[in-house]
């Protein structure tokens, strides 16, 4: 009789261990949901920012190797209108502003040759300005 009385309070309390579970997990269940989609929510979110961070980087670099790329041309530039000046000194035409024009020109021509470009405009101030494509053919042919 005692082991009757031992099984019997036993599926009592299984059944009611059973009941608590089950009845835990249910009432559990949509509070782990929620959290479920905070926790999704924040992760989404670190990862929009990390990609936003990551854009910002790259337009920052982009802006950067634009200026450097726009100071190495004006050195380009300049060192081709002395280096014209001086030509044409050592030609016995100082100050002669076609032979200058006529060499940035030639020097213009040979970089954007070299480097395969398919045509750049060149703007050293107001004296000098020379339009280059190297597929036009000059006026004077």
């Amino acid at each position: 009789m005692e082991n009757q009385g031992i099984t019997a309070s036993a599926v009592i309390v299984s059944f009611l261990l059973l009941v608590l579970v089950i009845g835990g997990g249910l009432a559990g269940c949509p509070y782990y949901k929620v959290w479920e989609r905070k926790m999704a929510g924040q992760a989404e979110l670190q990862y929009q920012q990390g990609a936003r961070q990551a854009l910002i980087a790259q337009a920052a670099a982009e802006d950067e190797a634009a200026i450097k790329r726009a100071e190495a041309a004006t050195r380009r530039v300049l060192g081709w209108t002395d280096a014209a000046k001086r030509g044409c000194e050592a030609l016995g035409r100082p100050g002669d502003r076609a032979c200058e024009e006529q060499l940035v020109r030639d020097a213009a021509t040979y970089s954007i040759a070299k480097e395969g470009h398919e045509g750049v405009i060149i703007s050293v101030g107001a004296p000098v300005s020379v339009a280059v494509d190297p597929n036009r053919r000059p006026a004077s042919e």
